[in-house]
């Protein structure tokens, strides 16, 4: 009896914790009880210079991990050590030295392991070079002064030929190169207003770059239209609808119209528009409505205009003859195309025609270039319509019918072609891989036509162009001394003065490896022993292949990498033996002269 109730109590037991598990399984999946390594780290990033005594790393964040593993290397394809661990996705090596380049990798781990390494990418950490200017002093950014744009100002620096602008959303962040200048001063246009960038700037000359100087903060305002003036709705002009006009706003992108069924009652959104005037179709004939208009764009909505009133009546007798509206949303493009600028605008109601007007500066003299049915021009690049490349010009439309034409639309700026302001990024340089040259490699850079190549024999040394021509994204430098290291820069330019050149690339350095000398070995017969004795001197770093034949011409065969002093048991007396040494390194291998013996 002892023994079935014990069973009993046994299969209770195991039928309730299986119910568990499946409860629990049900509850919070399986990966609960079989979980598995995170997936690599992505979006891995290290700080160029923008540090002088450490390289800041930081990486997307990996679903599923505990902590991250950070690696280092002194090359891309080198050993790579495992040097730290964290819990954030941000690490700072300070034990780096300054101006040396260091190559990271980044795992993500949880209890199950760790995933494979992320991508690498290279940092470094900049101290102050000789020759090169000091960093600026006074960096400041506008607070809202602009809609557009950032202005970034500091103060000039003696002896500085050029400016590179840093940019980053944190103050604590890594400030990837935002953009180059030779004056004192840098719009950055590429901004969304009401966001926060922050700045940083360091002086260059030919020898160099100063380290980063010290960050401050600005924002583009975002600005919210004024409130439409002028609001008019029609007062029984139509038995099918109210229309509604309004003055339009400078900024505006699109119009809300509001409507309730008095002056101070409660005011409904009805719908939107683009441009004045807007047609109220929903409308009982008699019923008189009241309308309001906001004028609205990315930063906001204005408040409510003033309210006017209007109604629909039977037998209305048709709208008054009138000039259209004036055109909005016009819109120039940057760069897009090669051979033209397109110009696009919205519709306005009413317009048979738009014309088009150009100037070459916002504030200059417009002329008008085109005249079209359509809501888009091209402005295009041939005898009629010049366009130089990367040049700016301005645009503004106007709309007409047979009644007249409206004013003239907001301008905006566009180019053709694009500008050149990169910098070429993943320079490399061989290290000893060539006997004959280092060869260099680096991305392409949008827009380029082609590459600069500079020289120097030391990172802050005086470099000297080697090549101004090049349309490729590599370089074979045949001038190299063997053993000589070198250090390169990368400029990117386009094939039009106009459209410039970005600035010089992160110094990296490579050489020409050198070729062992040719070695020398004797030879020797140890009778009592029976072998033929080859002996050299050994050399650090250089591996050994003895080859032999039985004849001076070969051919050789490989006795293998060996040491001095090397026997040779495999030998018959009275056949006469030719033997070969080659001294090897990585870069390749000298072969001796050839030693014969007869045992």
């Amino acid at each position: 009896m002892n023994m079935r109730r014990w069973a009993q109590k046994r299969l209770r037991k195991a039928f309730l914790a299986t119910v568990i598990v499946a409860i629990v399984a049900a509850l919070f999946g399986c990966n609960l009880f079989f979980r598995s390594a995170p997936t690599p780290p992505t979006g891995l990033a290290a700080s160029d210079g923008t540090f002088a005594d450490k390289v800041r790393i930081i990486w997307n964040a990996v679903e599923g991990a505990a902590s991250y593993r950070v690696y280092r290397a002194t090359s891309e394809n080198g050993v790579y050590a495992k040097i730290g661990e964290t819990t954030a996705t941000l690490y700072d090596d300070a034990g780096v030295t300054p101006n040396v380049v260091y190559w990271y990798k980044v795992k993500a781990c949880n209890a199950a392991g760790c995933s494979d390494y992320s991508a690498p990418d290279s940092g470094y950490a900049q101290s102050a070079v000789a020759g090169a200017p000091p960093a600026p002093t006074g960096v400041s950014a506008t607070d809202g002064i602009y809609t557009d744009r950032v202005r970034v100002t500091w103060n000039e620096v003696p002896g500085a030929t050029r400016y590179e602008i840093y940019r980053d959303t944190s103050a604590g962040g890594i400030f990837p190169l935002r953009g180059t200048s030779t004056t004192p001063s840098f719009d950055d246009t590429d901004v969304i207003p009401g966001r926060t960038y922050w700045y940083r700037v360091r002086a260059c000359n030919v020898s160099g770059c100063s380290v980063m100087s010290a960050a401050d903060s600005g924002y583009a305002e975002p600005v919210i239209p004024d409130t439409p003036s002028g609001v008019s709705a029609t007062d029984g002009t139509y038995e099918d609808r109210v229309r509604v006009s309004w003055n339009e706003v400078s900024g505006a992108a699109t119009y809300e119209i509001w409507r309730a069924t008095a002056q101070d009652g409660t005011y409904s959104k009805i719908g939107e528009d683009s441009t004045s005037p807007y047609d109220d179709t929903n409308v009982t004939v008699g019923t008189t409505y009241w309308y309001k208009v906001k004028a609205c764009n990315a930063a906001g909505c204005s408040p409510l205009s003033d309210a006017d009133s209007g109604y629909a009546q039977a037998g209305g007798g048709g709208e008054t003859p009138s000039a259209p509206g004036r055109p909005t949303g016009v819109s120039a493009t940057d760069g897009t195309y090669t051979d033209k600028i397109h110009v696009t605008w919205n519709s306005v109601s009413g317009a048979d025609t738009y014309q088009v007007f150009r100037a070459d500066a916002e504030g200059g003299t417009y002329t008008q270039i085109a005249e079209t049915t359509d809501t888009s021009y091209d402005d295009v690049d041939d005898a009629g319509s010049p366009v130089d490349p990367c040049v700016s010009y301005w645009y503004k439309v106007r709309a007409c019918n047979s009644d007249g034409c409206s004013d003239l639309s907001d301008a905006d700026e566009g180019w053709r072609e694009t500008r050149v302001t990169d910098v070429p990024g993943n320079v490399t340089a061989s290290d000893g891989t060539y006997p004959d040259k280092v060869h260099i490699t680096w991305s392409e850079v949008t827009g380029a036509d082609k590459y600069e190549v500079w020289r120097a024999e030391s990172y802050a040394g005086t470099y000297t162009v080697q090549t101004d021509s090049l349309t490729a994204t590599s370089y074979d430098d045949t001038s190299a001394t063997p053993g000589v290291t070198y250090w390169y820069k990368i400029k990117a330019c386009s094939e039009h003065a106009t459209c410039g050149c970005g600035g010089f690339s992160i110094p990296e350095s490579g050489y020409a490896c050198v070729l062992p000398d040719k070695p020398t070995f004797t030879l020797s017969y140890d009778a009592a022993n029976e072998w033929v004795e080859v002996d050299w001197t050994m050399e650090t770093g250089l591996g050994y292949e003895l080859l032999r034949a039985t004849a001076q011409d070969g051919p050789y065969q490989s006795l293998g990498y060996v040491v001095a002093p090397y026997h040779d048991t495999d030998v018959t007396l009275g056949t006469t033996y030719w033997y070969k040494l080659k001294a090897c390194n990585d870069c390749g291998c000298t072969e001796s002269d050839p030693l014969s013996i007869t045992p």
